[in-house]
This record gives C-alpha cells, structure tokens and sequence, in this order.
C-alpha cells in the first residue's frame, strides 16, 4: 500500500494524515489557551516540591507543578486547553493506529525506513508529552510549544522524506533478531523524553522573550526547568541502555561490539551531551536561559544521530552500517536536495546558539563573582 495510491479510508496514509491536521489543530488550540490566559497555571510556592539538583550556587527553589495552587475559573481558555489536549490525543491515537496497520502490512516491527522512524519518534514523543504534561503535572501550558515541536517532525516525516525512504522494505538478515525490536523501542523512548524536553525549553524561550499574556500565562520560569529536567532525566537512563543494548546487538550480529560506525559514533556524542547537560544542571547549579539552549542543542544531536547520519554518510561520501533502508534500482541512498540542506543549517545555526549560550555563562566578560541562578 503506497502514499500514492492510497484512497480515503481506514489506512494508514489516511490515518497519518488525520493525525498531522491534529496536530496542526492542537497547536492552534493551546496557542489560543495562551493568548486568552491572564495568569500563570504554575506557581513558584514554599510549599511546593523541591527542585532537583539544586547544585552549588543554584540555591534551592521549591515549585508547585499544579494547577490545583492558582487555579482559575472555568473559562473559554480552559476549553481551549483542553480541545487542545484532546486533539493531541486524537493525533496519537490516530498514529497508533496507523503504525499497527503498517506493522501488520509488512509484517515487521516499522522503523527500518527513514519515515518510518521518524514516525515512531513523533509518536513517542507525543507519548511521553500526555503522561508528563496532561497526566502528571496537569497543564496545558507547554502543549503549544510540543505541538509545534511535534507538527514540525511530522512535516519532515511526509513532505520532505523522499519516496524510496517511504515504502516498506524487507528486513535483511542482520535485523532479524529479538534485539532489533529491544534496541530500538528503547532508542525511541529516549529520544522522544528527550523531544519532550527540547519542547520544554522552547516554552521557556517563550518565557523568556515573549512578552504579554502569553508570557504571563505560562509557567513560571523554575516550574519549566522542572519539566525540561524531569524529561532530560527519564531519556538518559535509556539511552545508557541505548548503548549497551546495541553494543550486545552489533557483537552478535556483526562479532564485533563497537567499530566507530558513524551512527555510533553519534549515538556516544548525544550521550555526552545529555550527561554534560546533567552535570550543569545538578552539579554547577545553572539555571535559566542557558539551560533552556543546551537542552535545544542537545535535540539537536539527537536528530543528526537519529535522521541526520544518511545525510552526513551521503554529504562527505562516507559508509555506515547504520543508514535507513531503501528499495530504489542501485540501492544508492536518495539526494540530499535544498530541503536537507536547509535541515542541516538550521540544526548546525541551533547547536551554535546552544554553545554560545554556554560559553557565554562559563566565560563572562566580568570579572565579579557570578550572580547565584535560579
């Protein structure tokens, strides 16, 4: 069953596409929860829980991560939020059912395709947004930023994928293992916490820079530092076992547990970096801004490790064991076009600010005693 060929009905190009207008319509709806929100949803309060990590300098900040503290009256921005809410977990279940339908259509676990896994990151992260956001903290307030996060990959997913990176695909011989399903499933989960945490930070851009009702209407600034932290933490335990798993893996498929493959080369890089990006947060007590950067620029080396290696393989005529299947005549992976460009400048403009950022607050130009961060 092609994209092309495909009617409207009960498929999964319909039901894909059902879940992209969803996320359109979710964006909309939690961006108007915002713009008619006159108050902040979360409060920072002493008789809050206390935040992780509070480190050297950092002080301790205790948050309420309930809407139970300032709650308002029930109004049209309450409906909104939760039209919101509700068109997200009608794009998820949607996927869901999409991916099931294309998991019994080809008759293998669906992430051998470079649309395929990044179908499944969407859906993991759209996963891992309603447990955290809508089920344990109760706001819709970051729902605005997840949603663009989520409505953006997406878009990657349909209209810039080429065709070949887009039809199922046979598993090879070095796939058919119970640690294909285990390695991978696991890969998703952490990548998606770490997506969730990336939306975490662009609320608190949003904090930051936008001014008005929006601003006043989400979050306090400590309040989404807990979020991104709570998120950051759930993915770096999975990707530690990202690693071990695909170490156990590679030395039973191929004898040999790590060869410097690029792919995972990458994946070791987007471990560092959420393991500095733990190490600022808990142990130097940094705060703010900069947090909010590093946890963008560490997305960033999720999405080059995750999607971005066919890209480099292709770009600097490199080989890798790794690379997204495709069935096209040779066998050759597709063009890199102006739309893979552009994804890489953009990724590579996102990683810069995130280490200007940093450097910014390691290296400030005066002398005095850095102010404490909250």
């Amino acid at each position: 069953m092609g994209f092309a060929s495909a009617s409207l009905g009960f498929n999964e190009p319909t039901l894909t596409s059902l879940a992209y207008i969803c996320y359109l319509l979710a964006f909309l709806c939690y961006s108007t929860h915002l713009l008619t929100k006159g108050s902040s949803v979360v409060a920072v309060s002493r008789r809050g829980s206390r935040l992780a990590g509070a480190g050297a300098g950092g002080g301790e900040v205790d948050v309420a991560i309930s809407d139970d503290a300032e709650r308002p009256p029930f109004s049209t921005s309450i409906l909104f939020g939760r039209a919101g809410a509700g068109l997200l977990f009608l794009a998820w279940a949607s996927l869901t059912a999409a991916i099931i339908l294309r998991w019994i259509e080809i008759g293998h676990y669906p992430t051998v395709t470079l649309y395929e896994i990044t179908t499944m990151l969407v859906w993991g992260t759209t996963t891992i947004s309603l447990i955290l956001f809508e089920g344990a903290l109760r706001t819709h307030a970051p729902g605005a930023f997840v949603a663009l996060l989520l409505f953006c990959l997406q878009s990657y997913a349909l209209w810039f994928i080429p065709a070949d990176l887009k039809r199922p695909v046979p598993l090879v011989p070095a796939l058919r293992s119970y640690w294909f399903v285990i390695h991978v499933s696991i890969a998703i989960i952490s990548y998606s916490a770490f997506a969730t945490g990336a939306g975490a930070g662009l609320t608190l851009l949003g904090k930051q820079y936008l001014k008005g009702r929006v601003s006043s209407a989400l979050p306090s600034s400590a309040a989404i530092e807990e979020f991104m932290f709570r998120a950051v933490a759930v993915g770096f335990p999975f990707m530690t076992l990202v690693l071990i798993t695909g170490a156990i893996w590679a030395n039973e498929a191929w004898t040999k547990a790590w060869s410097w493959d690029p792919k995972e080369v990458w994946a070791l890089v987007t471990w560092l970096t959420y393991a500095a990006y733990l190490h600022v947060r808990v142990q130097r007590g940094v705060r703010g801004v900069t947090m909010a950067w590093l946890s963008l620029g560490g997305f960033v080396v999720v999405l080059i490790t995750f999607l971005g290696v066919n890209y480099l393989v292709e770009w600097f005529g490199g080989t890798s064991m790794h690379t997204y299947a495709v069935d096209n005549n040779n066998g050759a992976p597709p063009g890199i076009g102006v739309a893979g460009v552009a994804v890489i400048l953009f990724l590579c403009a996102m990683l810069g600010l995130a280490l200007f950022s940093w450097l910014r607050i390691k290296f400030p130009r005066s002398k005095s005693p850095r102010k404490a961060r909250r």
